[in-house]
């Protein structure tokens, strides 16, 4: 156990590395985005078009990949390389089957679906072109989150992990070139997810998956991934939903409000998502094994590893959010169409969007773990319920509150499906290890009191109300919290 933990942090460091690079070129994309753009109707138009069905093609990928990484760890272990590569071939032949129907019938009623958007109609050209050009991604964000699944059952995280990154650089060398183009940054974008895919294939080759040329449409395995895939697409983006459901009620307020709801979410999810789907993407493959195995005492100490290893990472993030929001969102974004207004709404975006991080953890952890139980209707039970009251909460809210009442709500919503989850999680699989999690946060108040002092001490030094000063403060509370969690053991030494 102390090796497979070793090995699982090792790991995890790296693929949060990866993934940070990655994230770092997304910011880059973002404030080039958002520097040509501003938080204009026209960036509205681009974030709702692409933004909306982005976070839903997403979705059904991961759904696709959270179904498909068991299957397929079942088949490597149980079955023949033959009948392996015929299960792959199965489902990547009906996945592009019914995915490029779908993107067809979604061009053909292009001009029915842009109206749904509810933009202004002075964009409607562009909205509708726009619509146009991005259904093809449901194709392949498909293909793109299958070939990841099978890379990280082979334990190829590297990879899988750092694909985004051609992407990222392709959008920005498009902005670059083309500047305020929206229709070719369209273009750009759809193609960008077809390199995803395509990057892939040659370590899907070296692990010697080939095409058999024969769709079983009647094998029970992939039959039973697309009975699932509504369960999981319902109860595996929570998150992603009320970000959706939260842009469109922004549509009906002040102009700029669903973009600086799209920048300061998509800063939340970036950061956080660093820690916490290189986690997720790290353990799913053994949470998987031990499942078939129905390890319970393994998976709840692999469990209490996750959680303890994201509360240290992600309490700093709160602190640093909470305190520092307007200038992160400030030094990363006010530039050209980026107004100091811009940076107030987005900020405030991005501060209540992050109160959620615990939600999201739990969304993503729980949710495999679930998958991996082969139990797909806890998790949509759960989601539904909490989307119904989403739906209810901004209904109420976003005509009096605006963007604070929206956003807010999301990241109730995401608490409370967490600690519904946590009582089933206990129901289905025994007691998780609470008490050991608990002890471990309280064992942090010294290098949480730490990081607070030195952020106040710095608030009262001369130049603090400078925009790049608190980046002073920002790496020098982070260094005292580690050093104070290296200290008391929260860090193993190393010898």
């Amino acid at each position: 156990m102390a090796n497979e933990g070793r090995k699982t942090g090792k790991n995890f460091i790296i693929v949060s590395m990866t993934i940070f690079i990655s994230k770092v070129l997304g910011f880059a994309r973002d404030i080039v985005i958002a520097s040509t753009f501003g938080t204009s109707l026209l960036t509205d138009a681009f974030q709702v078009v692409f933004g909306f069905p982005s976070l839903l093609f997403t979705s059904i990928g991961t759904a696709l990949s959270s179904v498909n990484i068991p299957d397929l760890t079942y088949y490597i272990n149980q079955r023949s390389q033959e009948e392996r590569n015929q299960y792959i071939f199965n489902l990547l032949a009906q996945v592009t089957i019914v995915c490029t129907l779908v993107s067809i019938a979604g061009i053909l009623l292009a001009p029915a679906l842009t109206q749904l958007w509810g933009l202004d109609a002075s964009v409607y050209g562009v909205t509708l072109t726009l619509t146009r050009i991005m259904m093809p991604t449901l194709l392949f964000v498909s293909l793109t989150y299958i070939a990841t699944g099978i890379l990280q059952v082979h334990e190829h995280f590297l990879l899988a992990a750092a694909i985004s990154i051609p992407f990222n650089l392709l959008i920005i060398t498009a902005l670059i070139v083309k500047r305020a183009d929206i229709v070719f940054l369209g273009y750009v974008t759809t193609a960008g997810w077809l390199l995803q895919f395509l990057i892939q294939v040659p370590m899907l080759r070296r692990h010697q998956y080939r095409l058999t040329w024969k769709v079983r449409f009647a094998d029970r395995h992939t039959r039973a991934i697309f009975r699932q895939l509504l369960p999981i697409l319902l109860g595996n983006s929570l998150l992603q939903l009320c970000l959706i459901i939260d842009r469109s009620f922004a549509t009906h307020l002040p102009e700029g409000t669903t973009a600086a709801l799209a920048f300061g979410s998509t800063l939340f999810v970036t950061i956080t998502s660093i820690f916490i789907v290189a986690m997720s993407s790290v353990v799913f493959p053994r949470l998987s094994a031990y499942c078939l195995e129905l390890n319970y005492q393994e998976i709840r100490s692999l469990i209490g590893y996750i959680f303890r290893t994201l509360i240290f990472i992600l309490l700093p993030y709160l602190i640093l959010v909470a305190t520092y929001n307007r200038e992160i969102i400030s030094l990363l974004y006010e530039r050209g169409a980026f107004t100091a207004d811009s940076t107030t709404m987005t900020a405030l975006a991005f501060l209540l969007y992050s109160l959620a991080v615990p939600g999201y953890a739990c969304q993503e952890i729980f949710n495999r773990l679930y998958y991996a139980l082969k139990n797909f209707k806890v998790p949509m039970a759960v989601s539904l319920f909490c989307l119904a009251l989403k739906v209810i909460l901004d209904l109420i809210l976003y005509k009096t509150s605006g963007i604070t009442g929206i956003s807010l709500s999301t990241a109730f919503c995401l608490l409370l499906y967490g600690v519904i989850m946590g009582f089933m999680i206990r129901r289905d699989i025994g007691a998780l290890p609470v008490r050991e999690i608990a002890a471990f946060t309280l064992r942090l108040l010294l290098p949480t009191a730490g990081m607070l002092a030195v952020i106040i001490a710095f608030h009262f030094l001369p130049g603090s109300s400078t925009r790049l000063f608190f980046l002073l403060p920002l790496c020098c509370s982070g260094i005292v919290y580690l050093a104070l969690a290296w200290l008391t053991g929260l860090i193993p030494k190393t010898r």
